[in-house]
């Protein structure tokens, strides 16, 4: 998948539906959260800017690292 340096949006990957399964199965509380909706319209780099000091770097390069395998 293409990331587009991190400019990507929240809508964009979740619309890859590999991508969304990833998603389910490593961060099934995210896929329920009630903010979800509006950080669709965010990029990737504003939702892990957002998250990096809460989730561990090392869950966010392995994230990142997945998604670009797809």
């Amino acid at each position: 998948m293409n990331l587009q340096n991190g400019q990507i949006t929240v809508r964009e990957v979740l619309s890859n539906p590999k991508a969304r399964a990833l998603l389910q199965r490593e961060y099934p509380a995210l896929m329920n959260h009630p903010l979800l909706g509006m950080a669709q319209r965010m990029s990737l780099n504003q939702v892990l800017g957002m998250v990096r000091g809460k989730v561990p770097q090392q869950q966010i390069n392995h994230l990142i690292g997945q998604l670009g395998k797809l």
